[in-house]
């Protein structure tokens, strides 16, 4: 399979180039892979080089104490839209003293890997998580390294695996695990069902399992996964197996938080989702959430990363039992209906204003396409100088020539905050699109990782 897509071209960028065989496809092919692979290289300088020398992108903040709402960048105190703690949990009193007195009994760090010994604050997150989704928990120290670990273990190699095109480039660079060993990769354009059900069809009968692996909520455009159809397939097809990597869906949706797939479906024999704790939790760590105790027990015996990487650090996991109770105690769906109406209200506001938005479903993730990376760009820092910080969306998080901006809803922000900025972007917009307006505000420095400071939105 050859990575066409930006998402699985991320993994290379992130250390897990898998070089071929000597002889499999011979020389001209591995040369073709590595011009390949250094256009990519240059490309991604480009955009990621030329986003930090125009102070959008990998910034420090000055605050004195963070307080959630806002961030201060270069003595500006900016409304921060840029953040994922969707339910206003990472600065919350409860949490800040869970991480504390965990500190105070152990550390800032218990210093050993968690196949030896783990501080009891483990097994209490394990009860509460299991409780919340109802499901056998084994808990990496991220979601990327809960992909790490566990596909390779549940992905055998008389397996396939069809992925979403957009899946999250940590997904992605797992499965060059699985390429290395002679698993064969198919990708399925993004949430197409129907090309989903014919590659299914057409490998089921070859392989003793189909792994289907997809986010619940994609973190770029915020829209979802058709989980009530993959559903449907899996009643189908009995060999077809999914993975979904719902990070972004966990806390604001589902009962006690359990997130957005596992609201809508239960959680299949045939089935594992993997969710982090370092967004709507306000904590940190990571969850995956397995039917059966033995598929649990062999990830967490045989999973690479769980026994050669660290431990989730104390103040982590007291900050995340505590975000666990907040979850399964009654103030928390007060939470999730408050950040739901800010959700209606920013659709609505988009949707009236016409704004480039490729997808309205309900999640707190909105992107607003403007095309060239240099447009961007320019929005970006324009809605800075008018107090406004959201994210540069641009390759390789989202394909050549759709780039845009991303931001979030919160509950640190109210409606006033929401309508000013979804106004912002409207009037700014027009006026970004402008090759003149683009040239006079892209701020970015001669000596700077861009070179030449040219930004090219062709494809490698």
């Amino acid at each position: 399979m050859r990575f066409g897509e930006s998402r699985a071209v991320t993994a290379i960028l992130q250390g897990a180039f898998y070089i071929e065989r000597a002889g499999e496809r011979g020389l001209e092919m591995r040369s073709n892979e590595a011009a390949r692979r250094e256009r990519f290289f240059r490309m991604t300088e480009r955009h990621i080089g030329g986003a930090v020398d125009a102070g959008v992108c990998r910034i420090s903040v000055h605050d004195d104490a963070l307080d959630g709402a806002s961030i201060t960048i270069d003595g500006r105190q900016l409304v921060n839209f840029g953040s994922c703690a969707y339910l206003g949990l990472n600065v919350d009193d409860r949490l800040k003293q869970g991480a504390i007195e965990a500190v105070e009994r152990f550390g800032p760090v218990f210093s050993s890997s968690t196949v030896y010994t783990s501080v009891d604050l483990y097994d209490q997150l394990q009860d509460r998580l299991e409780s919340i989704f109802g499901g056998h928990v084994v808990m990496p120290t991220t979601t990327t390294l809960a992909h790490l670990s566990a596909l390779p273990v549940l992905v055998g190699v008389d397996d396939a695996v069809i992925v979403d095109a957009q899946a999250h480039a940590s997904v992605h660079m797992a499965l060059q695990l699985l390429e290395n060993d002679g698993v064969p990769i198919h990708v399925v354009p993004h949430n197409d069902v129907e090309a989903l059900e014919a590659s299914v069809g057409e490998h089921s009968p070859d392989f003793e399992k189909v792994w289907y692996l997809a986010d619940g909520v994609y973190s770029m455009w915020g829209d979802v996964a058709p989980v009530e159809e993959v559903a449907d397939l899996m009643e189908r097809y009995e060999n077809l197996h999914v993975y979904y990597d719902d990070a972004h869906g966990v806390g604001w949706a589902g009962e006690h938080g359990r997130g957005y797939v596992l609201e809508r479906v239960r959680l299949h024999a045939r089935m594992v989702v993997a969710v982090s704790l370092a967004k709507s939790f306000g904590s940190g760590g990571a969850a995956l959430v397995f039917p059966d105790a033995a598929t649990a027990h062999r990830v967490k015996v045989c999973g690479g990363t769980m026994t050669f990487s660290g431990p989730i650090h104390p103040a982590e996991l007291g900050a995340a039992v505590a975000a666990a109770d907040i979850h399964l105690g009654l103030e928390h769906p007060g939470r999730q209906a408050d950040l739901l109406e800010r959700i209606d209200l920013t659709g609505k506001l988009l949707a009236s204003l016409q704004l480039p938005v490729p997808v309205f479903d309900r999640t707190p993730i909105w992107f607003v396409k403007v095309g060239g990376f240099r447009a961007a760009l320019a929005l970006t820092q324009r809605l800075m100088d008018e107090g406004f910080f959201v994210n540069i969306a641009a390759f390789p998080a989202v394909q050549i020539g759709e780039a845009g901006i991303r931001f979030t809803n919160t509950l640190y922000h109210d409606g006033d905050q929401i309508r000013d900025l979804v106004g912002a972007i409207a009037r700014l917009l027009p006026e970004v699109t402008s090759t003149d307006a683009i040239a006079i505000d892209l701020r970015m420095t001669d000596a700077g990782s861009s070179g030449n400071g040219e930004m090219t939105t062709q494809g490698p």
